[in-house]
Parts: C-alpha cells; structure tokens; sequence
C-alpha cells in the first residue's frame, strides 16, 4: 500500500477545513478578563475606554452567528433571547456607548467593534435586542448599516430623539419629569442641537431616517406596551411603526396592553427566539 500524498501534517488536518471558524478554538477572543455570565464563559474587554463582553455559546454554530444588545445588556437577560440563543451556537455580544446617545461618536466606536468581530469571523449580520434606549440605538445602528443587521427584536423602543424633550405636566407623572429633563439636556449636548424642534429635525431621528431600514426589509419584532409611561407608545413606536409599513418594511408587533415600561422580554422567551432563528440569514432551525 502505498502512502504517497499522505503526511503527518495532513492526516492531522483532515476534516478541518469542513469547519472552519466553528470551533472556539479558532476564535481569537479579545484580550481580558475572562468571567461566568449565566452559567456560560464571558470575555470582557475595552475598545478606546467602552467596556464590552463576548459571551461564548457552549459550541458555536457554522457561520458564527450572533445577537447583540445594544443597551441594557445586564436586565432582564432571562426574559430576552440571549441565553437560548447561546443554546443554539449564537455569541452574544455588547459594547457600552450609553453616554453617546447614539450619536455619530457612538456609532463611530460600534464600526470599530463591528470591524473587531468581522475579522473574528463573525458573521455579516446581527440579531439586534433593543429594550427601552437600545431601541433607539438599534434604529440608528440599522439605519446606518442596514446590511449588517439580520432580525432585530425591540422592547418598549426608544423612537424618537425627543422623546425625553417632549414630555411636560400634560403626559408625564410629575414624579418623572425631572429625570425626563435630565435625559433631554443630554440628548441637546449629544446632538449639538439647541431645542426639541432640533432634536425633532435632526436627519438621524429614527422618525426621519427610517427608510433604510424598511428598504431593507430587517425583520423587526417589537413588543409595545400599553400603559408605558417612560416611552410613550403613541409619540414612538406607534409612529415608526405606521413609517416603516407604508415604506414596504417588514414590522411586527406584539401588543401587550396592560403591561408598563417593565419587565422588557416575555416569562418565556421561546416566541422572541424563534423570531430571530426563523429570520437569520444562513441558519437552519
């Protein structure tokens, strides 16, 4: 018998290549501190000062699939798709650019981490999860690059970059107004805007900027709460819905009419999970 072409070198490699960039081995993990986070390993990191984590999931699936909370990353995990998502091979990722508001610096420091994941091999497009302020910051993040997002699932969305400035003794409970007007100062200084007509205007409101995403066609699940008195649905999700719908966009909405601003995600989150698994490009359920 003859062993010609055969080698230590290739009888070692045999079959690799069939699975490539699924094996954790394969994944260069950013440098840092490496922690347990719902019972699954947790590589934490900072890119220029924002702190961000890459959670592994037990045995990742071909393609590197992944979801990535834009805000709020440590609430409410249970009720999200996150862990199932880690079940079924997805990372699960975040990065922290809260004090941008999303402005073109927050979405500056997210293509950077975009990039870093990219030539980790991740793959193209993302699973968005945005509750309350991480809708806002989904909406910007796929208006921008509405190629990079596969599903999106928002929670009590964030619509509006006014919607902190537009609140008063007319909508509001007195009790939350002056954190209302606290948020809205910071929306001016963010946006380099002098007033709410400003934050109403500005080109990258979602309310103005919408088109991209319906284009695009990104699924997109929301769940819209009722007696929400933090982000009133009537002044945000209601609109954006109505937009993204008669642009031709592909819009969902779960309509929870007796539930406030919290809890964000569902007691059994296997309806949120399924929405993204059916709507991930590339992934078999």
């Amino acid at each position: 018998m003859s062993d010609k072409g055969m080698s230590k070198e290739s009888l070692a490699a045999a079959g690799n290549e069939r699975y490539a960039f699924t094996s954790k081995k394969q994944i260069a993990y950013p440098e840092g501190e490496t922690v347990i986070w719902h019972g699954y390993i947790r590589h934490n990191f900072e890119l220029e000062g924002h702190k961000g984590f890459i959670v592994e999931p037990p045995h990742p699936a071909q393609g590197l699939p992944w979801s990535w909370c834009l805000q709020w990353a440590e609430a409410f995990v249970p009720r999200t798709p996150a862990l199932q998502l880690l079940d079924r091979g997805f990372h699960h990722v975040h990065i922290d650019v809260f004090e941008t508001y999303m402005n073109d610096e927050g979405v500056r420091i997210l293509e950077k981490f975009y990039d870093m994941l990219q030539k980790m091999h991740f793959h193209k497009k993302a699973a968005l999860i945005g509750m309350s302020y991480g809708g806002l910051f989904s909406w910007r993040w796929a208006a921008e690059h509405p190629e990079t997002v596969g599903a999106m699932y928002l929670d009590a969305p964030v619509c509006s970059l006014s919607f902190a400035g537009d609140r008063d003794e007319t909508n509001t409970n007195p009790t939350l107004i002056p954190f209302m007007q606290t948020e809205y100062k910071k929306h001016l200084a963010a946006y380099g805007v002098a007033d709410v007509e400003g934050l109403r205007k500005h080109p990258k409101n979602p309310l103005n900027n919408y088109l991209p995403i319906a284009k695009a066609k990104i699924p997109t699940l929301v769940i819209r709460s009722g007696q929400d008195q933090s982000v009133l649905p009537e002044t945000n999700i209601d609109i954006m819905e109505k937009l993204i719908k008669d642009a031709g966009g592909d819009i969902e909405i779960l309509n929870r009419n007796l539930y406030g601003h919290h809890p964000h995600g569902m007691d059994d989150p296997t309806p949120l999970t399924g929405f993204i698994l059916r709507n991930y490009p590339d992934f078999e359920i």
